[in-house]
């Protein structure tokens, strides 16, 4: 699941600076400050957590499936992964 590391790149950026989950549906959750995002701690997550901050107090479960797109400011998006060492016959 790719995108569960993009989202970990993400929220451990220093100086963090927020960034959005865009869902495939259109849904676009920003993510203000790392605390609004919680990823359990397991191998494989299924899902996240987005915490609405606000007048109210409110969460949602983002299934990792839905996820289409990690915005994050300044990285290109769907930034490759770098070739590995079999890839390049090493």
């Amino acid at each position: 699941m790719a995108q569960v590391e993009q989202i970990r790149r993400a929220m451990r950026q220093q100086p963090f600076r927020p960034f959005a989950v865009k869902l495939v549906d259109g849904t676009v959750y920003t993510v203000k400050h790392p605390d609004w995002l919680s990823i359990p701690p397991v191998p494989h997550p299924r899902e996240v957590t987005y915490y609405v901050v606000g007048d109210d107090y409110d969460m949602h479960g983002i299934d990792l499936g839905l996820i289409l797109e990690v915005i994050v400011p300044g990285v290109p998006p769907a930034a490759s992964p770098a070739p590995s060492a079999e890839s390049n016959g090493e």
